[in-house]
């Protein structure tokens, strides 16, 4: 178990003394940036399970459609915002089009949006759009929750007694 203070949970890279600690089952877990915090806080037991150097990663790739096609100082400006994101790891912007991938256990989609919207930035808002993206955030975290869940103790046997 990692309760190093000087590697994050999350991502394993050097923690930042400046980033409120976690105690979680009288464990005090650390983080690198508020994003590896709040990705923690989400799921904490898939993170206090393993530390992130025994992860696999969870790459996904995603395309997300802009209101409007953006500039190309905009579109330098939001791929350099976006790479800053732990997990992200490519962005190409191809007209009113946002490619990217990521590590789903360091980020998700979700927590890239926050981003964008932060950085002044809408997405399509049609109907078709947000039930995608609404889906795409249910499936990650069934997928996170899923991941985070122990093995129960039955192994698809019959109880005792019960083929008699």
């Amino acid at each position: 178990m990692n309760n190093n203070p000087d590697i994050c949970h999350v991502c394993g890279m050097e923690a930042d003394p400046a980033v409120a600690s976690v105690e979680y089952h009288r464990i005090f877990f650390y983080f690198c940036s508020d994003q590896c915090r709040e990705t923690f806080l989400d799921n904490p037991d898939l993170y206090a399970s393993k530390p992130a150097a025994e992860r696999k990663e969870i790459l996904k790739k995603r395309t997300l459609h802009l209101a409007e096609l953006p500039g190309k100082e905009v579109t330098e400006l939001l791929t350099s915002y976006l790479m800053d994101l732990m997990g992200v790891k490519g962005v190409t912007i191809e007209g009113e089009r946002l490619h990217i991938s990521y590590n789903l256990l360091q980020v998700t989609e979700a927590q890239i949006e926050e981003a964008l919207a932060e950085a002044g930035l809408q997405l399509d808002d049609s109907w078709r759009e947000r039930l995608r993206r609404a889906w795409v955030h249910d499936t990650e975290e069934i997928e996170l929750k899923n991941l985070a869940a122990r093995p129960s103790s039955c192994c698809n046997k019959p109880p005792p007694g019960s083929l008699k």
